[in-house]
């Protein structure tokens, strides 16, 4: 909807300023349609146009060009856009419909009939997503970066494992006990050179969780992304050994063997992730943050609106803005 808006503004106003031929009204305004007698002038499409999408269209404008300044489109940008084509191209085919019908009907988007446009609007919209991430994590101290480095980041770790889950009929977990149990032995009967094949051919065959088809692996993860016990039991471990006792989490049972291990990044290392991740986070536990970075953007690239309804329509948006953050 916002391209449509976009499109129909854009090329309107151009029209204005560049058609000529057309008759013209008593008072001088350009004619551009006429229907039994009854003739529109350019200057009442674009009041209509105005008021219905114009503080809309204005806004998307300024929005994609603040994106394109400070986001430069790079290969990972356009390969992130494509994967997304490709994604909705593929969901609209196996719904046997057309790229534009699915748009409209199952994304919300309209004015929308290529590929090449639907490229284009993903790489806009990514961009002024990334220009408000960016915006965002100018707002954090060098004190909350850093407790948040120290709350969340610790060595990493690469390790695989069995999940034994505890269905509805094993309500004390005995059975689920058991298996692992069973599936340890195994561990313990096999060579030791052999230990990780066998892990492996195991979590194939046993395991619940949804790293079995890669023999169980989970790589290069942090304290903070997985549940205490599991962290624990892991951090606990050599590379190249196992748990000998089944660890208990809310997922049920697990067996685990390490693999490897990378010490804790540096701070100055981690810096932009940290910052993309407390973004992020912000973003998604305060709705109006978006609509705080956004304005602090325009303010950041002089924005001044000079017709006077856009501004009066701006002025009451921020109004509604303010009152909304203090409460």
């Amino acid at each position: 909807m916002k391209k449509k808006i976009m499109i129909i503004a854009c090329c309107f106003m151009l029209a204005l300023t560049t058609a000529c031929g057309n008759p013209k009204l008593e008072n001088g305004e350009e004619v551009i349609a006429s229907v039994n007698g009854k003739e529109i002038s350019a200057d009442e499409l674009y009041n209509k146009l105005k008021t219905n999408y114009g503080y809309e269209a204005l806004l998307a404008m300024i929005d994609q060009f603040i994106a394109e300044q400070e986001i430069e489109t790079t290969d990972a940008i356009e390969k992130y856009a494509q994967d997304v084509v490709d994604y909705y191209k593929s969901y609209a085919n196996s719904m046997n419909v057309d790229l534009e019908t699915f748009l409209i009907n199952f994304v919300g988007l309209s004015g929308i009939t290529t590929e090449e446009e639907f490229y284009d609007y993903v790489i806009s919209d990514y961009k002024l997503s990334l220009a408000i991430e960016k915006q965002v994590s100018a707002m954090f101290t060098d004190k909350e970066i850093e407790d948040y480095y120290k709350e969340n980041y610790s060595e990493r770790l690469t390790v695989r494992h069995i999940l034994i889950e505890i269905d509805e009929s094993d309500k004390d977990g005995k059975n689920a006990l058991a298996q692992a149990k069973k599936l340890i032995k195994e561990l313990n009967d096999t060579d030791k050179d052999k230990v990780e094949e066998k892990f492996i051919e195991l979590a194939k065959e046993y395991s619940d969780d949804s790293s079995y088809a890669n023999g169980g692996l989970i790589e290069d993860f942090m304290s903070s992304t997985v549940v205490k016990e599991f962290w624990n039991a892991s951090v606990n471990l050599k590379d190249g050994k196992y748990t000998t006792s089944a660890v208990k989490t809310e997922y049920g049972y697990h067996i685990i063997y390490r693999v490897s291990s990378k010490a804790k990044p540096k701070l100055e290392d981690s810096k932009a992730e940290i910052l993309k991740s407390m973004a992020s986070d912000a973003l998604s536990k305060d709705e109006m943050l978006y609509y705080v970075a956004v304005n602090e953007l325009r303010e950041k690239y002089n924005l001044k609106i000079y017709d006077t309804d856009l501004k009066t329509s701006y002025n009451n948006f921020l109004e509604q803005l303010k009152t909304s953050s203090e409460k």
